[in-house]
């Protein structure tokens, strides 16, 4: 498998919430020594991007949203140490987490923190990795819309 189809294969496992996937191919491309910005450039962000748009598509729902946030979660312990050192891990900026709502309005704030942050440099890209891992894994999603107004009809 090249280093593109290993990319493509890690977006495929954390969107699928596939945990011992993506943490091995995130665990190989490390090793491999392949540049960090490649690896959440054109593996991670845009797994976080489909994420965001199948919530707001209402295609995702909380059990596939945890799955999917472990699996961020464990690929970022695995990233962090390759983009920023221990010694400077305290200068690693971790945006706050300001989503709200329910699922599809949380879908829409990832796909534009995501689209906001794609040009960043690498070490402020795991920031908001980070970040969007501990919003989606804390975040108390409100009753879906769709749900809140069916109530009202009755």
């Amino acid at each position: 498998m090249d280093i593109e189809e290993k990319l493509k294969a890690i977006h495929e496992a954390i969107f699928e919430g596939e945990l011992m996937d993506a943490k091995q191919l995130t665990k190989q491309l490390v090793d491999e020594q392949i540049d960090s910005a490649l690896i959440l450039k054109d593996g991670i962000i845009p797994a976080i991007r489909d994420i965001g748009e199948s919530m707001e598509e209402g295609d995702f729902f909380m059990p596939e949203v945890k799955m999917s946030t472990k699996v961020l979660q464990e690929v970022a312990e695995i990233l962090r140490p390759y983009v920023i050192s221990q010694e400077n891990l305290t200068e690693l900026k971790v945006p706050p987490w300001t989503g709200e709502g329910d699922i599809d309005d949380i879908g829409t704030y990832l796909k534009t923190t995501i689209e906001q942050g794609v040009d960043l440099p690498v070490q402020d890209q795991m920031g908001v990795l980070d970040m969007i891992a501990a919003g989606l894994d804390t975040h108390e999603f409100t009753p879906c819309k769709i749900q809140a107004s069916e109530a009202d009809e009755k």
